[in-house]
Order: C-alpha cells, then structure tokens, then sequence
C-alpha cells in the first residue's frame, strides 16, 4: 500500500458531465439525443431492443452491446447518472482510505468508474473486466489501461490487486430463479425466503470465487448495487464469507439517491480478508437493506 497517493479534487458530476453525460435532462430528450449520435442501423437496433423490453419480451441488456464511443456510452448511461455520481463519491472514499497500488473492476462497463481513478489517483495500476467488448474499447480509452473483454469468471488474473471493485457489475436478470417452496424467516426486522436466498447464494460463489482470485491474501472487496433487499443480501455476504471475506461495517453504508421523485436506496459494502463466519453480522447487515 502507498503511504500516501497523489490526489486531485474531481468531483464525480463535473468528471460525468465532461465525458458527455447529459445531467438534468429528461429521459425523453436523452433518448433524442442518444438515437442522434448512432448510425441508422444502431438506431433501428436500439429502438427494436427498447421495444422487445418494454412489452415484456426481453431484458433489454443487448443496449449495452449498442454504444461505440464515449459520448454514445455516456448518453445510454445518463438516465443513471446520479447513481453513477453517488457510487463514484463512495469508490473515492474507499481508495483513499486504502490506498491501494492496484485496483480491478469487475463488470468495468465503459470504465467509467476506472476513468474517473485515473484522474483522482496518479500512479494506481487500473484494470477492469467485462464482457461486453465495445465497452472494453471505451473503457481502455478513458482509463488509459488496457481493460480485458471477457467473463470474469472464466478470465485468468492478470495481477494479483490489493482492491476489487464492483459498481454494479452484474444485472440480477441473468440468475435463475428459485424453484423451491417459499420458506419465510426474519433477520433482525427484515424477512426474507430462505430457499430464494439459499439457492442464489449457490449462484454468488462463482462470482465471489472468481473475483477472489483476483487479489492477494490481503486484498478487499468494495461492492455498490444491485443487493436490494435482505435475501439478496445475505446471499451474497455468505458466498464472500466462503471466500475469506467478511463485511467491513464500519466502511460499508447505505447510498441514496433522489430519482423520478423517489429516494432510491442501495447498499455500498466493503469487505475485508478475515478467517471467520459472517453469520454474526447479519443481523447487523439488515439495516443496509431496503426491506
């Protein structure tokens, strides 16, 4: 770890708005502006993709493969980008109270986060993964690294990082479903199925395996999104916890953000290198969740 890293002041919304973000603008106008900025072909698959989505019909992931360059990037992701903004601020928090030499990003997306770094923290090794090999490209360009396109639980490391990062980097689409009987149970206020949380840990433990290989003995996790509500949660904390990693509670918080006149809240959670069980913490971890 570095005794000190050389920083500058960046705020997360003057570095979104300078890559092309449209902050403040409604969504009708960011899908004019976004349909704009691609070829006639994009355009058509774009507008087939949000149609196939908003019928029911698909997930509309495919949205992500659309983007070429960084402005193209930047206005698919604006609708979030006061999300974007609130992760960006907790990263920041959490690398300058590490203050780690190298850092990865899985599910690195555009690098939006990993660009963001590299204009906070000079001389940080960044790397970042993701399957989606247009954003790979974009993503290369405004971190200044060469990000790697691929799954990143089959991708090989290629270093061993004192911090992984994941600003959600996995969409809960893509897990299956529980087909057991609901079986309820309550943890501290929260209640949750015990077959849906059981059964998606199960899933988890590929991503917190493969992302563990990703850093040395002593490295940490920092994880923001996509853990809405305590099931969610507690799977994933018990797959890190077969891991070696166990939340960090006194780095971890909750983030929110106001959006479409609604406060919309999500965990950020640290975890850290620790040889014991995390059931402990459960009760404590409730609070973070959204129900």
């Amino acid at each position: 770890m570095h005794g000190m890293l050389s920083t500058q002041t960046f705020a997360p919304r003057a570095y979104l708005r300078s890559i092309g973000f449209a902050l403040d603008k409604e969504p009708h106008q960011i899908d004019r502006l976004l349909l704009k900025s691609l070829s006639p072909e994009d355009r058509d698959l774009l507008n087939t993709i949000w149609a196939t989505r908003n019928i029911g019909l698909s997930t509309g992931l495919d949205m992500y493969l659309v983007p070429k360059t960084i402005k193209q990037a930047s206005l698919l992701f604006s609708y979030d980008w006061r999300r974007a903004a609130a992760t960006m601020e907790w990263f920041d928090y959490v690398v300058r109270r590490r203050q780690p030499e190298s850092v990865v990003d899985m599910g690195c997306g555009a690098g939006f986060l990993l660009g963001f770094l590299r204009k906070k923290y000079a001389g940080v090794r960044l790397q970042g993964v993701d399957a989606a090999s247009n954003l790979i490209e974009i993503g290369s360009q405004l971190s200044g690294s060469g990000l790697i396109a691929g799954d990143y639980c089959t991708v090989k490391p290629d270093h061993a990082y004192d911090l992984i990062l994941c600003d959600f980097g996995f969409d809960m689409a893509r897990f299956k479903a529980s087909t057991k009987p609901h079986n309820y149970a309550t943890c501290g206020e929260a209640q949750y199925c015990t077959s849906c949380s059981d059964d998606l840990k199960l899933q988890f433990d590929a991503y917190l395996q493969a992302w563990r290989q990703w850093g040395h003995a002593g490295a940490h996790l920092a994880v923001a999104g996509r853990l809405s509500n305590f099931g969610i949660l507690r799977s994933f904390v018990l797959a890190a916890g077969d891991v070696g990693w166990a939340p960090d509670l006194d780095a971890s918080k909750v983030l929110s953000i106001k959006q479409e006149g609604r406060t919309e809240r999500f965990p950020a959670l640290v975890f850290k290198p620790a040889d014991r069980p995390v059931s402990m913490e459960l009760e404590i971890l409730a609070r973070f969740s959204s129900n």
